[in-house]
């Protein structure tokens, strides 16, 4: 065969396994260079398409070109030599932090309100006029990706406009829990740890579930706060969950943070992702048709890093196969991202967990209570649904369960969802977590 038949065979052999509108899309222009001395050219558009399809898509290529040819290539993704050029420059997408944490991009003018977190983002602007006064502590939860970091950020940044004099300071909980294990390993640095955090007008605190089950962070923490919080000072503290949902978290920690305001952020809504969208394409200075907006955010919903994700990717593969980022591409990449976001076994695992409220280890175990049976027979349904896992599988990551066991319990999720409609809820919220869309 000659190279082109090879690289047609190639290409239709990849659409099986990852869609034609996949291979339509990102493999346009491309061609078989030449096959010599075991090395496979493939050649590209220009260096971002090389590039991009090497990372994503280099491994399912060798395969298929491998198994058509009879023989093991190592590929070589290069530029076709006519159609050479600079690539625009997309702007960078990281946030560089000052000396006291806060990322200056991270402010109230750039957050997009919705109805799912304007009520939040009302409280977190009323703090940061009034650090101390109103809301404290101000505690913010929601899923990964929704934007309670970057209220938490622009508070800070706010204070920081209106008081410069002010003394901020923005702390991942991991961070403060080494930074005192360090601090107990030195004696002579304890009495500067304390001095760091219990000097500060505001302190913010992201992910302080991460304080669960560790005794000597709670005890520093539970005074650090009392001391802050005794004087008027502000705290502001993120979660993945409701402080009454962290699990072994001492419960005059959660008394304290559930004593000022709790705020959650829900997922975004289909007008919240397109305003989302529009933003982020403003912010890169980018011209995108409205439709191409839309496709994508209908495509994806819940999380707004994954929205800014896929844009960039939209951006990129436009800007790679010389073409306008249409809503056809937006479409096609949508999919793709859903696929990739998709949860292993141990997170699908984890969020059922937390959605049932269970121990994980309980639910791994024989413990037959109640609670611990029916969460082990809902992780099975998403091991099995979502992560297409066989029934042998299932049982040995849920504590080595027979098959037969497995299967009752899926009978049973199954009965039980065409008749409870809570469950139905119960089973979509975990669905959105794994997934980030309902069925």
């Amino acid at each position: 065969m000659q190279e082109k038949e090879i690289w047609k065979n190639t290409l239709s052999s990849l659409e099986t396994e990852l869609s034609k509108a996949v291979v339509g899309t990102f493999f346009r222009g491309t061609e078989l260079g030449f096959l010599e001395n075991g090395i496979a050219k493939i050649l590209c558009l220009n260096r971002l398409s090389a590039d991009y399809l090497r990372a994503r898509y280099g491994e399912a290529v060798e395969a298929k070109l491998s198994d058509i040819t009879g023989r093991e290539w190592s590929l070589s993704f290069e530029v076709k030599p006519t159609t050479v050029q600079k690539p625009k420059e997309l702007g960078p997408i990281f946030r560089t932090s000052s000396h006291d944490g806060l990322f200056p991009s991270y402010t109230f003018e750039n957050f997009v309100v919705g109805l799912s977190n304007q009520l939040a983002a009302g409280i977190a602007q009323a703090v940061s006029a009034k650090p101390g006064q109103l809301h404290n502590p101000l505690f913010l939860h929601s899923r990964v990706g929704l934007g309670k970091t970057h209220l938490m950020h622009a508070i800070g940044n706010a204070v920081k406009q209106t008081q410069p004099d002010a003394e901020i300071l923005y702390c991942p909980a991991e961070r403060f829990t080494n930074e005192l294990i360090s601090a107990i390993q030195d004696r002579r640095s304890t009495a500067s740890f304390r001095r760091k955090y219990r000097s500060v007008d505001v302190l913010l605190v992201d992910d302080i579930q991460f304080l669960a089950g560790r005794e000597a962070s709670q005890e520093e923490f539970f005074n650090t706060f009392n001391e802050l919080y005794l004087s008027g000072r502000q705290v502001i503290l993120t979660s993945d969950r409701n402080p009454t949902e962290i699990q072994k978290l001492e419960e005059r920690l959660v008394s304290r943070f559930s004593g000022g305001m709790v705020a959650d952020i829900q997922e975004p809504d289909l007008d919240l992702r397109l305003a989302i969208l529009k933003r982020k394409a403003k912010e890169r200075e980018v011209d995108i048709p409205g439709e191409t907006l839309f496709a994508l955010a209908d495509q994806l919903s819940g999380n707004i890093r994954q929205l800014e994700g896929a844009l960039n990717q939209l951006l990129t593969v436009a800007l790679a196969q010389n073409t306008p980022p249409s809503a056809e591409l937006a479409a096609t990449l949508g999919q793709n991202v859903i696929r990739q976001e998709v949860r292993g076994p141990e997170e699908i695992i984890s969020a059922v967990a937390r959605r049932f409220q269970v121990d994980l280890i309980n639910l791994r175990s024989g413990k037959r209570t109640k609670e611990n049976v029916f969460a082990r027979q809902v992780a099975a349904h998403f091991l099995r649904t979502v992560g297409q896992l066989s029934l042998k599988k299932i049982g040995e990551l849920l504590g080595g369960r027979d098959h037969s066991t497995i299967l009752h319990g899926l009978k049973k999720v199954e009965l039980e969802l065409s008749r409870n409609p809570i469950l139905r809820n119960q089973i979509d919220a975990v669905r959105v977590e794994i997934l980030g869309k309902t069925s």
